[in-house]
């Protein structure tokens, strides 16, 4: 069974009458005749009767005409839901994502991505670069929105916007407003990412080529973001993104110690395996992206 031969069959519960079906489906009574024909044939069963001036189903047409309906109506969300996942409308996005970037980029990003595509479903992951990059590499991301790495030719990478990283710590330190000497920074502990870190490694490296000593970690965490309040309520130094610097609420206050030597240039962008990978709701999300922070 082919499904404009029900298609018409359903035109013609509808109207009741060949000629008027023929007429509301826009092809000849003859064609009409021929469809209804090739229905009988395949089913086995006769599927419409004449009555008078009209006609009637019979009991095999109007199970038929049930079914039909059904089919042509999936058919018709089918090729609906395809549309949809073609233009990136649709879809699931796996989506990796810094804890900075989920925090002062994911929310207008998302915004806009629903109000273009309200069908679409993203799973995010929040983590540290090398986390997701494993991901990516495993296949179980399909896009990772945080900091580039200085030098990657694994994965394609798209800059956004600019995010250094620099030293901070409460407003009511005692080295706010001082550009510390190695005594002085050596006086105080810090709260710091792990060591194989890359952010971590740079810091390290950077104090030690200045004369500085390397930092003694207190408190270790594999995210920075969330203990903005520990750090504000504590003499711990950190090194964080400096869009991290003013929380919402005076207990997260924060303030950057002025100490160039270790101010990490950054840049936060995509990273994906490949464009032709992507999926078209993936895609539509990198173009968003990239006409709100014009790189």
């Amino acid at each position: 069974m082919e499904l404009k031969d029900l298609t018409y069959l359903l035109a013609i519960r509808e109207t009741a009458h060949l000629g008027k079906a023929a007429q509301s489906l826009g092809i000849t009574q003859p064609a009409l005749t021929k469809c209804i024909q090739r229905l009988e044939k395949s089913s086995s069963t006769k599927l419409i009767l004449k009555v008078g001036r009209g006609i009637q189903l019979t009991e095999a047409g109007l199970l038929l005409c049930e079914r039909a309906q059904k089919v042509v109506l999936l058919m018709q969300m089918t090729k609906k839901d395809l549309h949809a996942l073609g233009t990136g409308t649709a879809g699931v996005i796996r989506l990796g994502v810094a804890a900075t970037a989920a925090e002062f980029m994911l929310p207008e990003l998302t915004h806009e991505l629903l109000q273009q595509a309200p069908s679409v479903v993203v799973e995010i992951q929040v983590g540290l670069n090398d986390f997701l990059q494993n991901r990516l590499r495993e296949n179980k991301l399909d896009l990772i929105l945080g900091f580039l790495p200085e030098s990657n030719s694994e994965f394609i990478t798209r800059p956004l916007v600019e995010d250094p990283v620099v030293v901070a710590a409460s407003q009511s330190h005692p080295l706010a407003n001082i550009h510390p000497t190695p005594e002085q920074l050596g006086h105080y502990r810090w709260l710091l990412p792990a060591p194989q870190v890359a952010t971590r490694q740079w810091l390290e490296q950077r104090l030690r080529s200045g004369g500085y000593a390397a930092p003694r970690v207190q408190v270790e965490s594999n995210t920075l973001s969330p203990l903005r309040r520990m750090l504000a309520q504590t003499e711990l130094l950190s090194f964080i993104s400096r869009r991290l610097l003013q929380g919402e609420s005076a207990g997260e206050a924060l303030i950057e110690i002025p100490l160039p030597l270790v101010m990490m240039p950054r840049t936060f962008g995509w990273q994906f395996r490949s464009l032709s990978e992507l999926s078209p709701a993936a895609r539509l999300l990198v173009e968003l992206a990239e006409k709100r922070w014009k790189w």
